[in-house]
């Protein structure tokens, strides 16, 4: 059974290994970078019976002129202020949707950023506590490469939004190469240094981000958390590598060099600077998939005590990671970082200018769900100055304020939607949308 058309209206990413699914499905697809009128939209879906949008409005109109239609599918997770989804269901038509596709690649950037931002921070505490590790400036390292996060931060400061330049039709891309980032789940690190940075490293990487770290020139105890490579082996298999080269021969050096890796880096280069989030007070708003991930990677990667809000307990979760579930207005006064994950639909203006008052001095607040949550964006921004609020964005009621960003760059750091942005994440959103397509001929 196969679709008879299918019309994708916006600039939906679609790799070689997407289309061959496709094309199983379809016997004839048109694909649109974009769509500027209702009236072009109308003339571009007619005959169809498959239509695919992000971005692009699909009015009752379209339903009333394509009988045919069986499915109109959306490349996104929130897509209710998109299409009337009770007048296509009156007209059995399948409407799905993709909301789970980014929880590593979000979840991983709160702790991306918390990183960044702490090399920022002087670091005016003896406590053991506030003095930034050297495993925590090496995964700084590792995670900038792998994510480009300075480099999307500068972007984001100076207006240039791959975001926006997908989501207008402006940049096609058809293959994960054009894709820079990398989420980090998965990925195979390769250790050559010293037994002690071995296993503090595992706990960052291993334990938290779920990382396959590989390790070589030595003997560690046995472990579930890493596997022994010989060196050429591991020079193979690893994405990135960890050395040092005041301990390896030239021509190991050497070899690393010349490797295709997403990240190398040399310890004995690593100068460590600002506040270790070891240990941290996080309070979590929002424990759904990417508040629970955000929690996990806190509590075995980071020894963080971890407290939550959220409508529900969830009282698995908190003997798993040893979770504190506390009232909203205790959460945002006592947490050293409060991270927000709270859904696209349903929690708009869910932060009141109020509680954003609640939120003491010396706090890092962290955002990378969506925009709208705050009741009044400019509010929370004002609050970003030398002796107040520190932070991490990611996401913003519109475009980035940028002239606001650039003003607060010492106390914030400010990247644009980076958390969907990776190779994989792009890739398993696209092969969720063809599997809802699938489903969708058998209704």
């Amino acid at each position: 059974m196969m679709y008879k058309k299918i019309v994708i209206l916006d600039s939906v990413i679609i790799y070689p290994e997407h289309r061959d699914r496709l094309n199983k499905i379809a016997e004839e697809v048109v694909e649109y970078n974009t769509c500027e009128t209702e009236q072009e939209v109308l003339d571009r879906v007619r005959g169809a019976d498959c239509i695919v949008s992000c971005w692009i409005n699909i009015p009752n109109k379209v339903i009333d002129e394509n009988p045919q239609l069986k499915t109109i599918a959306f490349w996104t997770h929130a897509f209710e202020h998109r299409i009337n989804s009770d007048y296509a269901l009156k007209h059995h038509i399948y409407v799905p949707s993709i909301p789970d596709y980014g929880t590593d690649s979000v979840a991983e950037l709160v702790f991306i950023g918390l990183l960044q931002l702490n090399k920022k921070l002087s670091d005016n505490s003896q406590s053991t506590n506030n003095t930034r590790t050297l495993e925590e400036e090496i995964m700084t390292n590792v995670s900038d490469n792998v994510r480009k996060f300075n480099k999307n931060w500068q972007a984001n400061l100076t207006g240039s939004w791959v975001h926006e330049y997908i989501k207008s039709g402006h940049l096609k891309i058809t293959s994960p190469d054009e894709f820079l980032e990398e989420t980090l789940k998965g990925l195979t690190i390769g250790l050559l240094v010293n037994n002690d940075l071995r296993e503090n490293l595992l706990k960052i990487a291993s334990k938290g981000f779920q990382m396959n770290p590989i390790y070589s020139l030595g003997d560690l105890p046995h472990s579930l958390d890493i596997a022994y490579r010989p060196i050429d082996n591991l020079l193979r298999e690893s994405h990135i590598i960890i050395y040092d080269s005041q301990t390896i021969s030239e021509d190991l050096k050497d070899k690393i060099n010349q490797g295709k890796y997403i990240s190398t880096v040399d310890v004995a280069n690593v100068k460590i600077a600002g506040q270790s989030i070891f240990k941290k007070r996080l309070g979590i708003i929002g424990l759904g998939r990417i508040g629970s991930r955000v929690a996990q990677i806190a509590s075995e990667g980071f020894d963080m005590r971890v407290a939550y809000y959220s409508r529900k307990r969830n009282f698995d979760l908190e003997k798993r990671y040893n979770l504190e579930f506390k009232p909203l207005d205790d959460l945002l006064s006592d947490s050293d970082i409060v991270t927000f994950h709270l859904p696209h639909v349903g929690a708009e203006g869910f932060v009141t200018s109020k509680m954003i008052d609640m939120i003491p001095k010396g706090t890092v607040v962290v955002n990378v769900s969506v925009g709208s949550i705050f009741e009044d964006q400019d509010y929370l921004l004002n609050r970003f100055q030398e002796d107040d609020l520190r932070g991490y964005l990611d996401v913003y009621k519109t475009l980035p304020p940028r002239m606001k960003l650039r003003d607060r760059k010492d106390y914030l750091v400010a990247t644009y939607r980076l958390g969907w942005r990776t190779k994989s994440t792009i890739g398993l959103k696209t092969h969720k949308l063809i599997t809802r397509l699938e489903e969708g001929l058998n209704k």
